[in-house]
């Protein structure tokens, strides 16, 4: 861990480097989670979020650290006292400050300003970042870029990425402007991703703007002039990591402006639109490439001062023609859990081991110790695991998890005494301590916390988010997106903001436990009901005082737990509120594990479970095997789109869908439709030849894994087809066009021969016109032509080679 550090805001005067950290959201993005709890004591890969943290702050040196909390700030108090980071061994103090009358985010951060604890430059994130950076340079270079720029009150910590990218926030589209040479940030447009903007907002002063006089220093002679910028860049691939580097200054303009609510939506962008306000803001941006910052810093670190100080010489660092200083990007790993598929993707991360050292057989706390076995699978020593059971790809088992035969586990964590049955599947979902699987039941792409009980066929469809103590089934299915709470919801608002400002920010929730009345555990006629009630009883509530009715038809005859049914927000003078309840519930489902931009349909908030009789009577059998017809097309195809944006490589993706193949047990021919329904869709219409060339060769690799005999050259031709002919994507002109190019280009790829493609054709033109497009048979009637003619002077050339050998032989046997 790394040692105290101190920073010098003016020559000879040190202070210790501290933290702001925020612990409370303001939302209800991870509700019926963090009903019990504070959302940052909520497990990530078995490990308390707020415990990354505290590892990246004392790492970068950081002295003290102060974490404001309000709901159930007891629970946190009392965590912070018995753990480790209250040891006279520990390098970094943690106290913490409660704000019960704080309503957002910055005023939040107004109390601390009240407070008076923060009076030189500080760390401020959340509570939920993680990363494995030391930002002591970085703090470094922020202070010696005041020395430049007066003005400077903040830098970003920024992170760049596609935006396929699984971090990347599905439910707004941020643009960033900035001035390259110096990384000063000059706008941010931020708008919903539903309904889509048609353009975007950029203030003239952003693109033509006057930066601030340099005055003359060691190393750099000044100018006397305002210079304009030379250029400006438009960036909408970068994710906010929920860090950044602050100057007191923050503190005293949101206690000055009382209206701002949240961090990047309020407070960034009207600094930086501001007329009035002179104050700039930085960004520094993460690319994975080294680091030249971080090499300038560390040698130029304590040269003029001497000391632990961290502002380095301004002669080391390099510094732009305006003044300003380049904060090179380097690598490092930092994200923020803003939801519940950022808390997916950050899991998923930390199992890869893409935020090294950061991983879970590196335990941060005190808890077991977890091995790491082929397929990236972590285990501790007291887990069991049947003889038939299948555990692999990306798993995480804790302490007495029991996964019983013919259970099947995979790119899923499953928390301390977990209980799989058996002919069960639990794919790409997060178990939190003491949830049990009934014998056939799936659960797919889900969070389900504490103590939750899944009976007998129970069918949990991705995305649903299940409160500690709720008991399902048996026999329903649990549909996609829903959130389910062992008490009942007394009222539940429209969709408000992340902590650091993604769309719809500026939340004015009261605490979140205050939104909700306890619930009594009902004492039924049914003896075993009774029975699973009675064990889920949640701490601190009361027993036996009253009799509640579950939905028995959407939870099971011995459901306990309530369904949440969101309702749309009240009116409010936020100018970011959205009005319509609907779209509020699709930008949820956007920011809920499970989700992407296809699934929209799903999150309308008034969608009620109307199954049939015959769809609740779930057998282990049919459930597993619908499970994983759906799973391993839902995954084979997300993985394919990976790999035609960029964000994996092509082996990567091979790995993903051999170890998905062999989970859900599908073979070869389930692929074939599927890789080439992908790249038909993603080949630009508007330039057929040059786009589909590019696609499909960019997925080669997995066309021809599926592609290899003449009867599935043949069948891959017939889907081709297919597609070109039903697709409602494609314009009636483009369809021949778009079919006879991705023949022909699979043909000189090498994917299909000759005689495949005219034996599908000849037997297509006997077929009827309602099986076959005869329009696009058309199209590609003259290439199947000079297939033929190709075959005929191939056999013409092989006559002429016998009759010019048999003439050899001739004249041979003349001779002798």
């Amino acid at each position: 861990m790394a040692p105290k550090k101190a920073i010098v805001t003016k020559v000879g005067e040190e202070k210790e480097l501290k933290a702001v950290v925020l612990a409370d959201s303001f939302d209800d993005l991870f509700q019926p989670l963090a009903l019990n709890k504070p959302r940052c004591l909520l497990p990530l890969c078995n490990v308390p979020m707020i415990e990354y943290t505290l590892e990246f702050l004392a790492a970068s040196g950081v002295a003290e650290t102060i974490i404001i909390c309000k709901s159930h700030s007891e629970k946190l108090q009392a965590y912070i006292r018995q753990s480790k980071w209250r040891r006279s061994s520990t390098p970094m103090k943690v106290n913490t400050t409660v704000t019960q009358s704080a309503t957002s985010v910055c005023d939040a951060l107004r109390k601390i300003d009240d407070s008076s604890v923060i009076t030189s430059d500080f760390i401020l994130c959340t509570g939920l970042v993680v990363s494995n950076m030391n930002l002591s340079e970085l703090v470094a270079a922020h202070i010696a870029n005041k020395s430049n720029d007066r003005n400077q009150i903040m830098t970003m910590l920024l992170r760049e990425a596609a935006s396929s990218h699984r971090l990347f926030d599905k439910s707004d589209e941020s643009v960033y402007i900035i001035e390259p040479s110096t990384s000063r940030l000059l706008a941010v447009n931020t708008s919903p991703s539903l309904p889509r903007a048609q353009n975007v907002d950029i203030p003239t002063s952003a693109i033509i703007y006057k930066m601030p006089k340099a005055e003359p220093r060691a190393g750099f002679a000044g100018t006397n002039e305002s210079v304009y910028s030379p250029e400006v860049e438009l960036r909408a691939d970068l994710i906010d990591t929920h860090v950044s580097i602050c100057s007191p200054e923050v503190l005293s303009q949101l206690t000055e402006n009382f209206d701002y609510q949240v961090m990047r939506r309020d407070f960034v962008h009207r600094t930086l639109v501001s007329d009035l306000l002179s104050s700039t803001i930085y960004a520094h941006i993460l690319t994975g490439s080294s680091s030249a910052l971080s090499e300038a810093a560390s040698a130029a670190t304590t040269a003029a001062i001497g000391g632990d100080a961290l502002v380095p010489a301004l002669g080391a660092l390099d510094l732009a023609a305006g003044g300003g200083i380049t904060y090179a990007s380097h690598s490092g790993y930092a994200a923020g859990v803003a939801d519940t598929a950022a808390y997916d993707a950050i899991s998923r991360d930390l199992i890869g081991r893409w935020a090294y050292p950061l991983c879970p057989d590196s335990n941060p706390t005190d808890g077991p110790p977890y091995s790491y076995h082929r397929g990236a699978v972590y285990k501790t020593p007291s887990v069991f695991l049947g003889r038939e059971s299948r555990v692999d790809h990306h798993v995480i088992l804790g302490p007495n998890s029991h996964v019983a035969d013919h259970a099947r586990v995979f790119d899923s964590v499953l928390g301390s005494g977990c209980r799989v049955s058996g002919h069960s599947v639990v794919s790409g979902s997060y178990l939190f301590d003491g949830v049990s699987i009934g014998r056939g039941s799936v659960v797919e792409k889900s969070i389900l916390g504490e103590r939750v009980a899944v009976l007998e066929n129970v069918v949990i469809e991705r995305g649903c988010l299940i409160g500690d103590d709720v008991i399902l089934g048996p026999n329903v299915r649990i549909a996609a997106f829903s959130r389910i709470s062992r008490r009942t919801p007394q009222s539940l608002q429209a969709l408000e903001s992340n902590d650091f400002g993604s769309y719809s920010e500026g939340s004015d929730s009261d605490d979140e436990s205050d939104e909700f009345v306890d619930a009594d555990i009902a004492m039924d006629k049914d003896q075993s009901r009774a029975s699973h009630a009675s064990m889920s009883s949640p701490a601190g509530l009361p027993s036996s005082a009253g009799t509640e009715v579950f939905d028995t038809q959407t939870l099971g005859a011995l459901g306990v737990g309530y369904v949440w049914t969101d309702e749309a927000g009240d009116d409010s003078d936020l100018e970011d509120d959205v009005a319509d309840g609907e779209m509020d519930s699709q930008i949820r489902v956007l920011r809920t594990i499970g989700s992407n931009l296809r699934d929209v349909e799903l999150a309308n908030a008034d969608l009620a479970v109307e199954e049939s009789a015959d769809q609740h009577e779930w057998q282990p059998e049919n459930a597993f095997v619908q499970y994983s017809q759906e799973h391993f097309e839902h995954e084979l195809a997300l993985t394919i789109g990976a790999v035609l944006d960029g964000s994996r490589t092509i082996d990567m993706a091979m790995t993903d869908i051999r170890s998905f193949r062999m989970a859900c047990n599908a073979n070869q021919d389930r692929i074939r439709p599927v890789v080439l329904a992908e790249a038909l869709n993603a080949i630009d219409l508007a330039a057929v030849s040059s786009s589909a060339k590019k696609t499909l060769a960019k997925i080669l690799q997995l066309i021809k894994w599926g592609i290899g005999s003449g009867a599935e050259q043949v069948d891959a031709v017939g889907i081709v087809e297919r597609h070109c002919a039903l697709s409602p994507a494609i314009d009636d002109d483009v369809r021949g066009r778009l079919f006879k190019v991705v023949v022909c280009v699979l043909y000189e790829l090498d994917v299909l021969e000759d005689l495949a493609i005219i034996s599908w054709y000849n037997r297509s033109l006997k077929r009827p016109d309602g099986d076959v497009s005869h329009k696009l048979l058309d199209t590609i009637e003259a290439f199947v032509d000079m297939l033929n003619e190709s075959d005929d002077d191939d056999d013409d050339d092989d006559d002429d080679d016998n009759n010019d050998d048999e003439s050899d032989d001739e004249e041979s046997s003349s001779e002798e």
